[in-house]
């Protein structure tokens, strides 16, 4: 089975290439390769291929950049995911496509999580783009998968883990916001339970993948540093308010998400998210990457 995955150069694309089955052929594209706004390309890519169904890894990430550059986000977020969508409807082949926790605002009360059909409502252009996007999926395919995850971090990708890595090579005190909570979920992860959907082919509709677990970005710098062994130590850790960050984009202050609908769609979902940084950590140190 041939599959078209976009995003292919990206965080996520690169775990899903790096753990695509045996019997998929992966068949990466980028902006590079592949413009997915533009209907006429990615026909013509779709015709050239043949792929039996297609992963949309492709987003325009940057949430604060988001909030100054909306028509630039809806463009990838939102229409390129319709255009992907009307394709796969004319080609006869399902699209999975990867949305965010930023679609909801955040203001569930611990120690809830949103389901599947909790009401949305994103505070950010960030969220916005990317619910513009589900709504053109749902509405040009009914042959979908929609997987929200939040909190990513893997490999050959700018991340929050080593960004905390490179803030504690450098200094001795660290301050991370302790009111935004959510998942961990690591790239390498998720990306074996989104082969497993294009492969299992389970109900269509929208799906949560996330590290099992929740923690503040707080709590997650926390188990980075311990894991990494500079904690206990000489690095001092505190807490911050999300206000003296003083950022463009709003964030979810409690976004996490349920993955008890995958869990009875799969059979099971991620473990505890600590285990997924333990993974990462291991696969960091594997290529040499520094502590």
């Amino acid at each position: 089975m041939r599959v078209l995955v976009t995003g292919a150069s990206g965080m996520l694309g690169f775990a899903l290439a790096d753990s695509c089955p045996s019997n998929i052929e992966c068949v990466g594209t980028d902006v590079d390769t592949l413009d997915i706004t533009d209907a006429v390309a990615v026909g013509e890519a779709f015709a050239r291929q043949s792929p039996a169904a297609v992963i949309n890894a492709a987003a325009y990430t940057d949430v604060d950049g988001c909030e100054s550059h909306e028509s630039e986000a809806l463009a990838v977020n939102g229409a390129a995911a319709g255009v992907l969508a009307a394709a796969c409807s004319d080609a006869g082949i399902p699209l999975l496509h990867v949305s965010t926790d930023y679609v909801f605002d955040g203001t569930i009360p611990a120690p809830g999580e949103y389901s599947e059909v909790d009401p949305v409502g994103p505070v950010s252009a960030y969220g916005r783009t990317k619910l513009a996007g589900e709504t053109a999926v749902r509405e040009r395919l009914p042959e979908h998968w929609i997987v929200r995850t939040q909190w990513l971090y893997g490999c050959h990708g700018k991340n929050f883990v080593e960004t905390m890595l490179r803030l504690a090579s450098e200094r001795d005190e660290l301050a991370v916001v302790d009111d935004q909570v959510g998942s961990p979920t690591s790239t390498h992860v998720l990306a074996p339970f989104l082969w497993r959907m294009v492969a299992e082919r389970p109900a269509f509709g929208t799906y949560h993948v996330t590290g099992g677990g929740a923690c503040s970005w707080h709590g997650f710098a926390e188990e980075i540093f311990r894991q990494a062994g500079l904690l206990p130590g000489s690095l001092t850790l505190s807490t911050m308010g999300s206000d003296q960050l003083d950022r463009p984009a709003p964030r979810p202050a409690r976004s996490v998400l349920s993955n008890a609908k995958l869990r009875a769609a799969l059979g099971e979902a991620p473990g505890p998210w600590v285990e997924g940084l333990q993974d990462y950590m291991s696969r960091r140190q594997a290529v040499g990457a520094r502590t």
